[in-house]
């Protein structure tokens, strides 16, 4: 396809349909069963998950939505800005996305998966489904979770991370036995001003296989998020579950399922956390206590998010949404006073004079609004393009300064500036170029034909 073509395909706005009913959760169950039996068979012992697999009201997905690709890639890079396991950290810590630029499209305004998406040649297709089953996944979630929370925005962060900060999920001596597999990928994180954080968390997965790969999909995200519990029982944490369907002959289909949850970092009656200021590194064994039918008290593999715990785990994920948006714009200087010292070492230690690392310094006018950020230029279809992530410079000021509580109170006055300047920023950018909800900025556009490729 030409550049042209690539770059309208990237804003078109096409339907994602999503399935929750109960028949999908029956479904569901009935391959729990099948695969609890033959593990019986096996003499193999039998997993914990979620016991209650039910569907989503209709009211907050509609059967699905409607997203542009660019929206989407721009999900992706955000929620996986910190991820250990982006290939693409050491030449720019956000791009692993870019790969993804001419792999979806709209066909009959439905999504699907474009010549090139479907081509091995291009893509690894489990990497493909790995990737965009995530990106799918938190997007769907964040929609669903503002209908259910009017007034509230949502970030990713993800799981790992955030538990790194009160448990050693790596090293030698680590004391997470058990729980190594058992760990799902995101959490929500829902925020409002003057209320308790909301916490979701989110397990999606993608496959180009049948509805069954699908189903048994989703039973693995029941074992992976009951591994999470929050509050004063060992009661799992509020989910969605999700499994996208990529070989469709309708287009992308998401299979969603939401076990009921309390979401609420906050004791009623009690005073709100304060969200907002520095975070000891804790040492909590990862285990759940539980208590059987006969009142004999036991535990499980996991990580319990008490009551006592509530405000130390805001405020981590307070710092680590920060620091990943800092990562974002190629900041990982200010983004690492964030973060315990257990999750910089998950990030590594690769920046030195000699890497290809991302840096925060560029800086750009657009329509009256100071962006600070960074960049990178590629070929695309023969073409030199800039791709270019950033946030307003009096954003990345104040959280430069750790002052989240600030970034907070200024995020709406931002978003309004950019909505009503939106038509002169792009005209300035002269390509593809938007903000989403939490104040991140990402634009692509052409730099002239350059020297054509032989």
């Amino acid at each position: 396809m030409v550049f042209e073509g690539a770059l309208r395909q990237l804003t078109q706005r096409s339907w994602v349909a999503i399935q929750s009913t109960d028949d999908l959760a029956r479904q569901v169950r009935r391959q729990a069963a099948k695969r609890d039996e033959q593990l019986k068979k096996e003499e193999r012992a039998l997993p914990l998950r979620k016991s209650s697999l039910d569907p989503v009201s209709r009211n907050e997905h509609s059967n699905g939505f409607d997203i542009t690709p660019w929206e989407l890639l721009q999900t992706f890079g955000r929620a996986t800005a910190l991820s250990g396991q982006n290939p693409s950290r050491g030449l720019s810590q956000h791009w692993n996305c870019l790969r993804y630029l001419t792999t979806l499209l709209a066909a009959g305004n439905r999504m699907t998966r474009s010549y090139d998406g479907k081509n091995a040649k291009y893509h690894r297709l489990s990497v493909q489904a790995q990737d965009l089953g995530i990106a799918f996944a938190v997007a769907a979630a964040q929609r669903i979770l503002r209908k259910r929370h009017p007034g509230y925005r949502f970030e990713a962060v993800d799981i790992d991370l955030a538990l790194d900060a009160g448990w050693t999920l790596r090293g030698q001596n680590t004391a997470v036995k058990g729980t190594a597999r058992q760990r799902p990928g995101y959490f929500l994180v829902g925020r409002r001003a003057g209320q308790p954080l909301l916490l979701v968390v989110v397990d999606g997965r993608g496959s180009h296989g049948r509805a069954a790969l699908q189903y048994d999909q989703l039973v693995k995200s029941a074992e992976r998020v009951h591994a999470i519990a929050l509050g004063a029982t060992d009661t799992p944490a509020p989910s969605l579950l999700m499994s996208a369907a990529f070989a469709s002959e309708g287009g992308i289909e998401i299979r969603l399922l939401d076990p009921p949850g309390e979401s609420e970092l906050a004791i009623p009656g009690q005073p709100l956390p304060v969200l907002h200021g520095p975070v000891t590194e804790e040492n909590f064994y990862p285990d759940i206590a539980t208590q059987s039918q006969t009142g004999e008290h036991r535990s499980r593999p996991g990580f319990h998010l008490k009551p006592d715990r509530y405000e130390w785990f805001s405020r981590v994920l307070v710092r680590s949404a920060a620091a990943a948006l800092l990562t974002f714009v190629g900041d990982r200087d200010h983004a690492d006073q964030y973060l315990t010292r257990r999750q910089q070492l998950r990030l590594g230690r690769d920046r030195s004079q000699h890497a290809l690392n991302a840096e925060c310094d560029v800086r750009v006018t657009l329509g009256g609004v100071n962006l600070v950020g960074t960049d990178h230029i590629f070929r695309f279809e023969s073409k030199r393009v800039e791709v270019f992530s950033a946030m307003p410079a009096r954003l990345h000021t104040i959280l430069a300064a750790q002052d989240t509580k600030g970034y907070e109170d200024q995020l709406p006055a931002v978003r309004t500036a950019w909505a009503q300047r939106v038509e002169r920023i792009q005209e300035d950018w002269n390509g593809i170029i938007t903000m989403d909800d939490d104040g991140a900025v990402m634009g692509l556009r052409w730099l002239g034909d350059g020297i054509p490729l032989v």
